[in-house]
């Protein structure tokens, strides 16, 4: 029965990574985005530190600072999902969801699955490039099997819990007729508070312990923290359990007010 449903979702993932292929582009000016981003933030924290005359800004050297950020701006633009949200909020508005109903087959794992192949090319690079980006400043990151294993867990946590939030709010055009404001709106404050600009660890002590009883840390500051070695050994078990918990949280209230929409749902369009 697992076996049937792996196959089902995966044909679609290959599906997409195959038609992902007809623009690689896409993934150049990913990439591109990335540097350019990361020579802002370059920029930027070198004139703070020169400015300040300080070798180190809340326990970060500024080898330390860049080399989070690069991977903080890999993670984020990995676990966002939110072009594909607007295709899923259309799918709702537009009376398209009529197919996954009559079709034994789920809202939420098959977009999952397109998700997934549409980032196939952007996994393929941010993977080449984590690779790379340790000779260029060696023993800041995956200096243990650790680091690496604990990375690649969490990314892939990272993924599913954002999808899950991006779902919940994708449920609300049940409800609403612009959904999309809403996206636009997490967007902004979640590249802000999930660390992706700025490392948690910089944020005053109230803000922080705030943020830390929500699922934030988990889309790219925890991931980050475990590839450059910030995750102890000791508390990665007790991590991990936390955030398979958000996972099946986040999933089960997707889900629910996913039902709930449904009664809603006219499917005028279809």
């Amino acid at each position: 029965m697992i076996f049937k449903w792996f196959k089902k979702y995966y044909a679609v993932v290959k599906v997409t990574w195959i038609q992902t292929l007809e623009y690689r582009a896409n993934a150049l000016v990913g990439i591109f985005a990335i540097f350019s981003g990361l020579l802002i933030e370059y920029l930027l924290w070198k004139r703070i530190f020169l400015t300040r005359n300080v070798e180190i800004i809340n326990g970060f050297t500024f080898e330390q600072l860049i080399v989070y950020l690069f991977f903080a701006l890999m993670v984020g633009q990995l676990k966002s999902s939110w072009v594909n949200s607007f295709e899923m909020i259309e799918s709702i508005r537009l009376g398209e969801l009529n197919k996954y109903l009559i079709r034994p087959i789920s809202f939420f794992y098959y977009n999952l699955s397109l998700f997934i192949g549409y980032n196939s090319l952007y996994f393929i690079c941010y993977g080449l490039m984590s690779i790379i980006f340790p000779f260029l400043f060696p023993g800041l990151s995956f200096q243990t099997l650790h680091s690496i294993f604990g990375f690649i867990i969490f990314l892939i946590l990272s993924i599913f819990i954002s999808y899950g939030i991006y779902f919940i709010m994708i449920c609300t055009a049940f409800w609403f007729g612009e959904a999309r404001a809403l996206i636009l709106a997490y967007n902004l404050a979640n590249v802000v508070l999930s660390g992706q600009l700025i490392p948690l660890k910089m944020f005053p002590d109230k803000i922080k312990n705030i943020i830390e009883m929500t699922p934030i840390p988990y889309l790219v500051d925890i991931p980050v923290s475990c590839a450059l070695g910030y995750v102890e050994p000791s508390l990665f078990i007790s991590k991990l359990k936390i955030g398979i918990i958000w996972a099946v949280i986040i999933s089960i209230i997707g889900h629910l007010i996913y039902l709930l929409g449904i009664r809603r749902y006219e499917g005028f369009g279809g």
